[in-house]
């Protein structure tokens, strides 16, 4: 379990698979934003796929929490132990807890256990250029724009950019002074 301000991240259990899939069930907006993508599944389907991600060693996966209540998740995908690079994905599903620092503090605690703990180099994500909200989430932690991907993701009627951005350990580790 890892503690934040706000947040604790923890595991994601069994239990806690038809929680989340109510949350992204009602909020597709927040999954589209984080990666363009988006479809109805069944709550079956949605524990399948978490299923194969649960024993899947390429990725860490966690709910996050805040006031006893699962607000959302975060996780590190396309783990590239070479070049200790990870990817960062997160999503705060619940609106009453979006806009108030609990992603910000879900993606510190993310990334102090992961440059930390496991020794990452880099960490990265992507998202749409129209998730302002986001983008300046990953700015106050640290993280700065190192690309864009031109009119990549279709979204709402029309196509958008994926904005790309990093952190470096060594830029967090400036940081924390």
């Amino acid at each position: 379990m890892l503690k934040g301000d706000k947040v604790t991240l923890r595991a994601i259990e069994r239990d806690d698979l038809k929680r989340l899939w109510e949350l992204e069930r009602d909020h597709p907006d927040l999954v589209i934003l984080g990666d363009g993508m988006w479809e109805p599944r069944s709550l079956a389907v949605f524990e399948k796929w978490h299923e194969k991600r649960i024993e899947d060693r390429e990725q860490t996966r966690f709910v996050i929490e805040a006031d006893g209540l699962i607000i959302g998740d975060a996780n590190l995908h396309g783990l590239d132990r070479p070049n200790g690079v990870a990817e960062l994905g997160i999503a705060i599903y619940e609106p009453d807890y979006l806009g108030k620092g609990y992603g910000r503090d879900a993606i510190n605690v993310l990334v102090r256990w992961a440059f930390q703990v496991h020794n990452w180099r880099k960490i990265w994500l992507e998202t749409g250029s129209i998730n302002e909200r986001a983008i300046r989430a990953y700015k106050a932690c640290g993280f700065v724009e190192e690309g864009r991907l031109r009119e990549h993701a279709f979204y709402n009627g029309e196509y958008v950019d994926m904005v790309v951005m990093g952190l470096l350990r060594k830029e967090w580790e400036a940081r924390q002074v």
